[in-house]
């Protein structure tokens, strides 16, 4: 699991598994007048096993609506 973290100097003030509740955290904290900042967790993710239908043997196969929104993604990433 990431672990992103809200440090004050050198002090961890906020651990965070997703990176916008850390920075939610340090916005509030900032509006409050302490000087903290978010620093993200960078080790790589997990790679996601296959999953395998038990009836047929083989992997589930990706729906259309997945494969749009990798390509819509995808699209607005380029420009």
């Amino acid at each position: 699991m990431r672990q992103h973290k809200v440090m004050l100097g050198d002090k961890v003030l906020y651990q965070a598994a997703q990176l916008s509740h850390a920075k939610r955290f340090a916005e509030a904290r900032q509006a409050e007048g302490v000087a903290c900042y978010v620093v993200p967790d960078t080790t790589p993710g997990r790679p996601r096993n296959v999953r395998i239908n038990s009836l047929t043997g083989q992997p589930y196969k990706k729906s259309v609506s997945c494969k749009d929104t990798v390509a819509r993604r995808h699209a607005t990433e380029l420009g």
